[in-house]
């Protein structure tokens, strides 16, 4: 009797604790286990802050992100927020399932000043449809004892002439001891990637997809200036490397088989548990009559209506602004991916929280660069400032660039025609 007594004390205890509570879910696609852990760790910050508030994370792999989004949608089961990229963010509005989020932008970079280049991805027709939360920018990475070896210097290229010069000379001398170590790491395969790292190079030349009114503008003087560079510059990459996504040019890399590469700086986690401390990065090199340019990508957190609807709605903005707090932004970024995952806001950016942890400490000039390439950055179809026309989500998804690429340096197609059946293909999305 008095051990049911007891466990009906129990019940009826958490039950008091429970009412009142609003309980919120997100979904996320960051399935390893020390980012979940990571969510969870500031989930259990917020809640013990707000005990009113009960927030829950629900993992969402990237690859099954649009069919189960468009699928909840279409239910009408969506979760109150989802972390989300450009693409992802496009697809939700394109669906009229979330909500403008402008005040939220203006409360956080009212407290915490947001790096402006950050917000264009998420300007639509004059309205934030996401808050970004982290970016991604990318950069030249390299390996400073391979370019003292075969160059002489640690210093890292500055320009494009410069990165060929280095990137063949790294290669043909490396070639001649028996030992290859490709000067340059691109890959050409048909995926992300590769998209990714020839967009850097276009930003150099400040190639547009789009001008002002959302007409295309793709098939440029600069874009062919900036193939051909790539082109050219893919002869000291490895020759495997037209098939190769991430994994297969971050074990290379990691393995000493690659000297420099434009990619995220994300592996300073793999190369400080291994206590291996040859690595840096430099801003992406550019022509002299070009610019400073790289790509970045930043990871927003999108609204949907069913937050309104369960009147969440206040206490998901409570949540979200408590993410850019400067400590709390740092687990979301230093902690969870070193130099992969970089604040966007000035004062996450400065805040020693960040500058403290012990990965992001060891590699700090290279932390340096990738907080300056973030006021740089741009991503494809967004240079304008705002997403001028929504068709950019389906060219990124067909890996356009990536294939028109792969064309050209396969031999399949020359420099022009590739260009000019890019920009077909770009026109087809926009019927």
């Amino acid at each position: 009797m008095k051990k049911l007594t007891v466990l009906l004390l129990i019940v009826m205890l958490i039950s008091i604790m429970s009412f009142g509570k609003t309980t919120i879910v997100f979904w996320h696609h960051e399935s390893p286990a020390h980012r979940v852990a990571a969510f969870q760790k500031i989930i259990n910050m917020f809640e013990k802050e707000n005990p009113d508030i009960k927030v829950v994370q629900q993992v969402v792999p990237w690859g099954d992100a649009w069919t189960k989004t468009l699928a909840a949608i279409e239910a009408g089961t969506t979760p109150d927020f989802q972390f989300s990229i450009p693409e992802l963010t496009i697809t939700a509005y394109q669906a009229n399932a979330i909500i403008p989020v402008d005040d939220i932008i203006q409360e956080i970079d009212n407290k915490y000043q947001y790096i402006k280049s950050q917000l264009a991805p998420y300007k639509i027709e004059g309205k934030y449809w996401g808050v970004p939360i982290w970016t991604m920018p990318m950069v030249l990475i390299y390996r400073p004892s391979v370019l003292e070896k075969y160059l002489g210097t640690k210093e890292p290229p500055k320009t494009w002439n410069e990165l060929l010069l280095a990137a063949q000379k790294i290669t043909l001398l490396s070639e001649k001891e028996g030992n290859t170590i490709y000067g340059i790491g691109l890959t050409a395969g048909n995926n992300l990637c590769t998209q990714e790292q020839v967009y850097t190079i276009m930003a150099n030349l400040g190639v547009r997809f789009f001008d002002e009114n959302g007409n295309l503008t793709f098939n440029s003087p600069e874009t062919l200036r900036a193939v051909e560079f790539f082109k050219d510059l893919y002869r000291f990459s490895p020759p495997g490397s037209t098939g190769w996504a991430w994994g297969e040019i971050e074990m290379n890399f990691s393995a000493g088989k690659i000297a420099m590469m434009p990619y995220f700086g994300g592996l300073q986690k793999r190369f400080y548990d291994l206590g291996n401390y040859d690595l840096d990065a430099v801003l992406q090199p550019y022509p002299i009559d070009g610019m400073k340019g790289n790509l970045i990508y930043p990871n927003d957190v999108h609204i949907f209506k069913s937050a309104v609807d369960k009147g969440h709605l206040e206490a998901v903005k409570k949540f979200l602004v408590f993410l850019m707090r400067p400590d709390v932004n740092a687990i979301l970024t230093a902690q969870m991916e070193p130099g992969s995952f970089v604040p966007v806001t000035k004062a996450a950016q400065e805040s020693e929280h960040y500058w403290n942890d012990p990965v992001i400490k060891t590699f700090k000039h290279m932390n340096e660069v990738i907080i300056e390439a973030t006021s740089y950055g741009t991503l494809y179809g967004f240079e304008t400032g705002s997403a001028v026309n929504l068709a950019i989500g389906s060219i990124s998804g067909a890996n356009v660039l990536a294939e028109m690429i792969q064309n050209v340096v396969t031999g399949k197609m020359g420099v022009k025609e590739a260009v000019n059946w890019a920009e077909e293909k770009m026109k087809s999305f926009m019927k």
